[in-house]
């Protein structure tokens, strides 16, 4: 898996170096406290509902753990290997409470509009493309059956 790749590939297997600058720059306006991931959970039950079920009723910890988790992703973006085995590691614990494919969408979604009402103008296209970029690629890897996680 090729993160650095300077040209798209035609799978979700890299980020271009451009994609990888603009999440970290802009993750930079979003990552100070926990409103983000607060915004993000109420937003997520909000377009999806029947998901707050795979969820305990005191968020507390979760917003720490989304937090500590997009943090962990975007430092791990210059370290693919370390990045990949991040992402499965995540995917199986992810199925461990009965997350599937189809919860990926809103999530997705929940994501990309918690960051446009945080990040304001600066979410523009190419960012935009850049997270749906990121999301594509771990979500591509957290559904990968451990069999096939990175032997590294």
């Amino acid at each position: 898996m090729n993160i650095y790749a300077h040209e798209r590939s035609n799978t979700t297997d890299s980020l271009t170096t451009l994609e990888i600058r603009l999440i970290v720059e802009s993750y930079e306006l979003v990552s100070v406290g926990r409103r983000f991931a607060q915004k993000f959970y109420a937003r997520l039950f909000e377009q999806a509902p029947e998901i707050r079920s795979l969820f305990p009723d005191d968020l507390s910890l979760q917003v720490t753990k989304l937090t500590d988790m997009l943090g962990a992703l975007v430092g791990k973006l210059d370290n693919p290997i370390e990045l990949a085995n991040l992402l499965h590691a995540l995917g199986e614990r992810h199925r461990s409470y009965g997350v599937d494919a189809r919860h990926f969408a809103p999530v997705g979604r929940a994501l990309f509009e918690t960051l446009e009402s945080e990040i304001g103008p600066r979410f523009d296209g190419p960012t935009r493309r850049a997270w749906i970029s990121l999301y594509a690629l771990a979500t591509s890897w957290m559904h990968s059956p451990a069999d096939d996680a990175p032997l590294w």
